[in-house]
C-alpha cells in the first residue's frame, strides 16, 4: 500500500504540497524573514540570494516531508517563490524591503518590544552561510579533512595537572623502557587521526623497530568497563601494538632511535614505498610526530639527546630521499655514457635508432625515442671532453694509440665534493657548440669527487677471494679517491655524502669512467638485520619417516624438522590427523 509521502504522477499534486508551500512561504514572508537571523544569513536579507532547498528540508517542521522531490514540485507552483532550474535552490520573487536583523540598529526600535530572553542582538557584521556543499579532493571526506595531528604546524595540547600526574605515573623512570614505550605508542595513536597512509607507514616502522602489532584478542571495551580504569589501564586494554619482553635483552636488542630511523629511511622505505614526494613527506612527518610526542611527554628522558638527533634526521631524510631519485635518473650523464659506449661498457650496443626492429616499430607508429648513443656521436662527446679537461699526455695518448680498459670494477662510492664547470670550460664548450650547433650540442663538464665505500649489508660470497677477502673490498681499497667528469645539469641533482652502487672503468692514462649507477642512497645509509624481520618466512618442513621392515603400525615414527631429528618431542603440528588418542 502506497504511503502519503511518495511521489505521484505529474498530473496530480501531492497531498502535502499545500502544507509544504505554506510553511516555506512563511519562512520567506515579511512577517518572519526580517527577524529570522539564520535564514537571513542564508539569503543575505535584501540581497535575495538563493537558499539551498536541502538546508530548508533540514528545518524542524520540514523534516517530515520526504522525499525531497515532492518539496521541489510543491514550491514550483508557488506564486511567492522561485525555484532554480536544477531544483536545488529557492528565493523570493520580490526581494525583502525594509530593515532586518542584519542591520546594526534593527533591535534598537523602541516601538517593538523584544523579550531579552529570546531575542539577542546579533554580533555585527553577521557572516553569510555557504549554500553549496564543500568540495573535497577525490577519495576524501569531511572527517578526513579534519586535522590529523601530523601537520607540520601541529602543536601538542597543553597538559592539565591531572594528565601530568597520570603521565608521571605511567612514564616513571623506574619502570622498564619496554613498558613505557608500549604505553606511549598506544596513547600516541589515540591522539592522532590514523588515516590509511599514515597508519601504513607507522605500522611498518613499528614492526621494523621490533614492535609487534595485531588485532585485539578480547574485543572492545564498553564505557562501563572503562569507567573504573585509569589512563594506563585503558591504554593497555585498547593496545594494538605490543613490545615483547624479550626486547629488553640487551644482548639481542639495542634501543637506538637514530640507527633504526636511518635504516628505515635509507634502506627499507625506498624499496617498499618508492620516491613519491607525497609519500616521503608523509613518512617523515609520521616519524617526526612520534619523536616529538616522546619528547613532549617525557616518556624516556634518558634518550632525549638521541630523540633530538632523530628529529633532525627526519628533516635530512625529507630532503635527500627526493634528491636521491633525481640523481639516480640523471647519472652517469652523457659523457660517461659516451665513454661506456666506446669502451664496451654497459651502454655499448644500446643504440636502437638504426635497428631493423626499431624501424619496423616506428613505421607502425610506435616511437621508442632516443635510446643509447650512436658510436660516432659517442666518440665525439668523449674526445671533446678529453680535449677540454684532459692533460696533454691523455690527449696525445688518444691520438697515437688505442686506449685500453685497465680495470672494470663494481663497488660503492661516496660523494666527497661537487665542482661545477668553471667559466673557462663553459666558454670553450660554447665555442665548440657554435661550430657544431646543427649536429650535436654538448654540455660543459664539472667534477664529481668520490671515494670507494663498502655497502654494509650482505657480503657477496662469490667474489674472487684474492681480491675481495670476506666478500668485500680490502681495507686498503676502502676510501680510495676517484674523480669523474659529469655534466653540470647532472651535478645539480647530486649532494654531498650521497652513496652509490656503481660500476667503474679505469682507462690508460688515469681516466676513470662512471660506467653505470645501479642505485643511489642517502648520505646516512645504513642496513640493519631488522629488515629481514619484515619478510615472511616459510613454515617449518616436517618429514616423517617410518621403519619399513616389520609392521608399520607398530614402527616408531621418526620426525625430521628442517633437517633436525625431533623424534619423541611431541607430535603436535599443524596436521590435524596427529591429534589422536
Amino acid at each position: 500500500m502506497a504511503t502519503t509521502t511518495e511521489a505521484v504522477t505529474a498530473t496530480e499534486e501531492h497531498p502535502d504540497a499545500p502544507r509544504i508551500r505554506g510553511q516555506v512561504e512563511y519562512y520567506f514572508s515579511d512577517e518572519n524573514l526580517p527577524s529570522d537571523l539564520h535564514l537571513l544569513q542564508c539569503c543575505g536579507g535584501r540581497e535575495n540570494l538563493p537558499v539551498s532547498i536541502s538546508r530548508i528540508c533540514g528545518f524542524k517542521k520540514m523534516r517530515g516531508f520526504k522525499p525531497r522531490k515532492i518539496v521541489v514540485e510543491a514550491l514550483r507552483k508557488s506564486s511567492f517563490l522561485v525555484v532554480s532550474d536544477d531544483g536545488k535552490t529557492v528565493c523570493r520573487k520580490l526581494p525583502l524591503q525594509g530593515p532586518c536583523a542584519l542591520d546594526p540598529g534593527f533591535y534598537n526600535d523602541d516601538e517593538i518590544a523584544y523579550d531579552p530572553r529570546t531575542r539577542r542582538p546579533a554580533v555585527m557584521p553577521v557572516p553569510l552561510l555557504p549554500q553549496k556543499k564543500a568540495e573535497y579532493p577525490p577519495g576524501m571526506t569531511k572527517n578526513m579533512m579534519k586535522p590529523t595531528g601530523f601537520e607540520a604546524t601541529y602543536v601538542e595540547a597543553p597538559v592539565t595537572p591531572k594528565e601530568a600526574e597520570e603521565e608521571q605515573a605511567m612514564y616513571d623512570p623506574d619502570k622498564p623502557f619496554v613498558e613505557r614505550i608500549e604505553i606511549a605508542i598506544q596513547r600516541f595513536e589515540q591522539k592522532r587521526r590514523m588515516h590509511q597512509h599514515y597508519a601504513g607507514v607507522f605500522n611498518k616502522w613499528m614492526r621494523f623497530g621490533g614492535v609487534e602489532d595485531g588485532p585485539r584478542m578480547f574485543g572492545g571495551l564498553s564505557r562501563q568497563d572503562m569507567a573504573g580504569m585509569d589512563a594506563e589501564e585503558i591504554a593497555r586494554a585498547t593496545a594494538v601494538h605490543n613490545v615483547p619482553w624479550d626486547r629488553s635483552d640487551e644482548k639481542q636488542w639495542v634501543v637506538d632511535f637514530v640507527g633504526v630511523g636511518e635504516a628505515f629511511f635509507a634502506s627499507f622505505f625506498p624499496a617498499t614505498y618508492g620516491h613519491s614526494p607525497h609519500t616521503i613527506k608523509t613518512a617523515c612527518q609520521v616519524l617526526r610526530s612520534f619523536y616529538n610526542y616522546l619528547l613532549y611527554h617525557s616518556v624516556c628522558d634518558e634518550y632525549r639527546d638521541e630523540l633530538d638527533k632523530a628529529c633532525k634526521l627526519c628533516d635530512k631524510a625529507e630532503f635527500e630521499l627526493g634528491k636521491m631519485e633525481a640523481a639516480g635518473l640523471a647519472l652517469p650523464g652523457t659523457f660517461n655514457s659516451a665513454a661506456s659506449t666506446v669502451f664496451g661498457g654497459s651502454k655499448a650496443g644500446t643504440y636502437t635508432r638504426n635497428q631493423e626492429w626499431a624501424i619496423e616499430l616506428k613505421n607502425e607508429g610506435v616511437n621508442l625515442g632516443d635510446v643509447g648513443l650512436m658510436d660516432q656521436e659517442a666518440r665525439i662527446t668523449f674526445k671533446t671532453g678529453i680535449a677540454i679537461l684532459g692533460t696533454d699526455d691523455q690527449q696525445n695518448m688518444l691520438d697515437t694509440k688505442a686506449v685500453r680498459v685497465l680495470k672494470d670494477e663494481s663497488f660503492g662510492l661516496e660523494v666527497l665534493a661537487i665542482h661545477p664547470a668553471d667559466d673557462l670550460t663553459k666558454e670553450v664548450y660554447d665555442i665548440r657548440n657554435a661550430q657544431t650547433k646543427d649536429k650535436i650540442c654538448l654540455e660543459p663538464l664539472g667534477k664529481l669527487v668520490c671515494r670507494s665505500w663498502h655497502i654494509g649489508d650482505f657480503h657477496q660470497y662469490d667474489l674472487p677471494k684474492d681480491k675481495y677477502p670476506n666478500g668485500r673490498l680490502p681495507k686498503i681499497e676502502e676510501g680510495k679517491g676517484y674523480e669523474f667528469w659529469v655534466e653540470d645539469d647532472v651535478l645539480r641533482e647530486c649532494f654531498l655524502g650521497m652513496k652509490m652502487d656503481a660500476r667503474i672503468l679505469t682507462l690508460e692514462g688515469g681516466i676513470t669512467i662512471l660506467d653505470e649507477v645501479r642505485e643511489t642512497m642517502c648520505s646516512f645509509y645504513r642496513w640493519l638485520p631488522n629488515e629481514l624481520w619484515m619478510h615472511r618466512h616459510p613454515k617449518e618442513v616436517v618429514i616423517r619417516k617410518k621403519d619399513l621392515p616389520g609392521d608399520e603400525d607398530n614402527a616408531e615414527e621418526q620426525v625430521e624438522v628442517n633437517g633436525e631429528n625431533k623424534s619423541g618431542e611431541g607430535k603436535f603440528t599443524d596436521d590435524a590427523s596427529d591429534f589422536g588418542d
